[in-house]
């Protein structure tokens, strides 16, 4: 029998089905436009990260560059981004100020909308970063720290350029060290938390358009951290190590890098900036390191650490040196939103793979799962892998977790998920060695509150109560 083949009946229906959801997509896109002030997009739920620009961001561009390099950016004097600038507080901290602003997200089989304004529209919720739960008074701001929180001599969590990451504390910790800035008057300190995080997150959508944060900038990923990377030489009393030159060829000036015993294990020393690299010996290289001289001893791993704060410009966003997952970037002035350390992430309690939420920040323990706790309606994925869906509760659109995977490193999400039942804690971002798992919405959440690492740190905000 003889004729044009026909095609199979599925492919009519996927035919079908993709012409319904571009028709609601459309949809949704022609309703937007009657609201002034609003900056938002719309994303099909395809494989495709890329999300369509609505309302006021139609026609808009937005790229990063090197610091010191100009970038296309139209949203840089719109209202809500070209208002974020940085703050420095009475003790020192350097925050980036967010502006007010209202969100609302619309989620279904074919589409999920972000949208955001100034003006509180019908379906637009306030973050909770923006209010006072004492007074029930809205916020005009909240302070977002610029830089990886560090220790104080008081124990106060700090935002502050010069300063390393601090590490190896647990979520508890952190949250103590935040609260302690609450004295002498001073209130509204906490540390990162959901609501700061889904902040920071819709903006990054809203301005460049895509899932996909790492296909706009790598952030400090590829960092070198092997236990092959050992000292060939033993020395007294130097400030550098010598390594053999192809180990040595993975490291850059400018980073930040300890030495151990072990990897990670800071035994000889924590917090030092790669001042130099150079020919040491026809087989090695030296790397040399600024603070006090050290007693290195052959075998002695030197490796990455969380790179020092202050390298961002104020409000800028792009890349330290080159965008190639070896340097950090920021986003409006926020360095490292992703890679470099990851961050705790706190109002969040997870037990069984169930997420419970609440809102003020005074309330914030962790193992707590009952009220003023309360769960999500939604249970987060099982299964790990590359992110494609994830959870929508219209009663707390703030919460986005992971709930199915399937995607890739440039597909849906684009970044990975891990998880673990029982009592678990959120932790968001990814660190100097996660490669392309890294991101806004790289999800951990496999640890206990007791957890602590050299590549896990944390944020301090302030609320201007």
């Amino acid at each position: 029998m003889t004729g044009t083949a026909r095609r199979p009946v599925a492919d009519v229906s996927q035919v079908a089905g993709l012409t319904a959801r571009l028709a609601a997509l459309e949809a949704f896109v022609a309703s937007y436009v009657q609201f002034p002030g609003v900056f938002g997009v719309a994303w099909d739920k395809g494989s495709n990260p890329v999300m369509t620009r609505t309302d006021s961001s139609i026609g808009r561009t937005a790229t990063v560059a090197a610091y010191g390099t100009p970038a296309v950016n139209s949203f840089d004097g719109a209202p809500i981004f070209g208002e974020i600038y940085d703050v420095t507080d009475t003790l020192g901290n350097v925050f980036a100020r967010i502006p007010k602003f209202y969100i609302a997200k619309t989620d279904g089989p074919s589409f999920h909308t972000v949208r955001i304004s100034k003006t509180q529209y019908p379906g637009f919720y306030l973050p909770a970063v923006f209010r006072d739960f004492t007074t029930g008074r809205e916020l005009d701001c909240y302070y977002h720290g610029k830089h990886k929180a560090s220790l104080s001599a008081g124990s106060k969590l700090e935002s502050k350029a010069g300063a390393y990451p601090l590490i190896n504390k647990n979520i508890v910790d952190f949250r103590t060290y935040a609260r302690a800035n609450n004295a002498a008057g001073l209130l509204g300190y906490q540390q990162l938390d959901i609501h700061a995080q889904d902040v920071i997150t819709t903006l990054f959508q809203v301005e460049f358009a895509t899932l996909h944060s790492q296909s706009v900038m790598v952030g400090l990923t590829t960092a070198p951290y092997d236990t092959t990377h050992t000292a060939t030489i033993a020395e007294a009393g130097v400030n550098r190590v010598v390594v053999a030159t192809p180990k040595a060829a993975f490291f850059r000036v400018g980073q930040a890098v300890g030495v151990g015993t072990t990897l990670g294990g800071n035994q000889v020393f924590y917090g030092r900036t790669v001042t130099a690299i150079t020919v040491f010996d026809a087989s090695n290289t030296a790397i040399a390191f600024d603070g006090a001289a050290a007693t290195i001893a052959v075998g002695n791993i030197i490796y990455s650490t969380g790179w020092r704060n202050g390298f961002a410009p104020a409000s800028v966003s792009g890349f330290l040196t080159a965008n190639d997952g070896r340097y950090p970037c920021s986003y409006r002035g926020i360095e490292s939103p992703w890679g470099d350390v990851w961050q705790f992430v706190d109002g969040v309690n997870i037990n069984e793979r169930q997420a419970w939420v609440t809102a003020n920040a005074e309330n914030y323990a962790s193992n707590v799962f009952a009220y003023p706790y309360t769960p999500l309606g939604y249970v987060n994925g099982a299964a790990e892998g590359y992110t494609k869906a994830m959870g929508f509760d219209v009663a707390a659109p703030f919460a986005e977790f992971p709930v199915t995977i399937g995607g890739s490193l440039a597909t849906y999400y684009a970044d990975y998920y891990y998880n673990q039942p029982g009592q678990r804690i959120a932790r968001v971002g990814g660190y100097w060695y996660n490669g392309s798992d890294a991101g806004l919405s790289y999800w951990f959440l496999n640890n206990a509150s007791s957890y602590a690492s050299v590549a896990l740190g944390g944020r301090l905000l302030m609320k201007p109560l």
